[in-house]
């Protein structure tokens, strides 16, 4: 489940996937592999990505929503630890907010993988928390049935 932290500056999801940190890694950080999980036709749906893996570097998804409007969202990468972390900048083009940053730890736990996704820097954009908060689940539900074979969806 999806919390705020108390300041409401902050998403933190928890959620345990049943594949190494270094399968779910990769699943987050190859083009390939985010094109084939994130985003579905009800939704919205990712048409391509491109990232350069390594602090500093860029990053970019560019799509569709379910109306058939484009989108872009883009930033850059603050922290690439593989396959422990990844951190990004995060700035859509559908909201008018300063970038936030999204934090993703990974912890190996038993065969499987503990994933914590914190998003912060919404103190001064309660809307686009809102907003976030209903999204954040969808896509960790995208991300972990990808990854466990469960998603009934074939992009």
């Amino acid at each position: 489940m999806t919390s705020a932290t108390t300041d409401r500056d902050a998403l933190v999801e928890r959620i345990f996937i049943e594949a190494p940190p270094e399968r779910v890694f990769r699943a987050l950080t190859e083009s390939d592999e985010l094109l084939a999980w994130w985003g579905d036709d009800a939704h919205y749906r990712c048409t391509s990505w491109t990232l350069e893996l390594r602090v500093g570097g860029a990053w970019r998804s560019e799509g569709r929503n379910a109306a058939g409007m484009p989108f872009v969202v883009e930033g850059s990468f603050v922290e690439v630890d593989s396959p422990r972390v990844l951190a990004f900048t995060w700035k859509p083009s559908w909201l008018e907010v300063a970038p936030t940053t999204v934090r993703i730890a990974l912890e190996a736990r038993g065969r499987g993988t503990d994933l914590t996704w914190t998003h912060s820097g919404f103190a001064r954009y309660p809307k686009a928390l809102e907003d976030h908060r209903g999204g954040l689940p969808t896509v960790l539900a995208w991300l972990k049935g990808f990854l466990e074979g469960t998603r009934s969806e074939v992009p």
